[in-house]
């Protein structure tokens, strides 16, 4: 019996943090460096935090390398410089994260371009 609830409370523990995970999420650009889209992520980073945290912002670097795929909301591919500051995008990380105020730094597999900004 104990044992099959040590199993439960840690089955439940792991549920917990892997719910905290972030795979992608929607956002604007907010500028571009070489490599890189910076974005706000504080909805991301605040999300799991309990309280008022509208006063905490944070900003994401959003790495493109050879292996992310950059496209338009149909499928189509794109170049680094089809995107522009106040993009909507979209931005599908290589493996599900935890963002928050220590990691912000965060590796792109796919990068769809949602709505550009005209």
């Amino acid at each position: 019996m104990i044992k099959v609830s040590l199993m439960l409370v840690m089955l439940c523990l792991i549920m917990t943090a892997c719910s905290r995970q972030t795979k992608s999420f929607e956002i604007t650009i907010d500028d571009i460096n070489k490599n890189e889209f910076i974005v706000n992520c504080s909805i991301e980073a605040n999300k799991h935090k309990k309280g008022n945290q509208n006063d905490l912002g944070y900003s994401c670097n959003i790495v493109i390398n050879s292996s992310t795929n950059l496209m338009d909301s149909e499928g189509n591919p794109l170049r680094l410089i089809d995107f522009s500051v106040g993009d909507l995008i979209r931005i599908i990380l290589t493996k599900p994260q935890v963002i928050n105020e220590r990691n912000r730094t965060l590796d792109a597999t796919e990068i769809v371009l949602l709505d550009a900004k005209q």
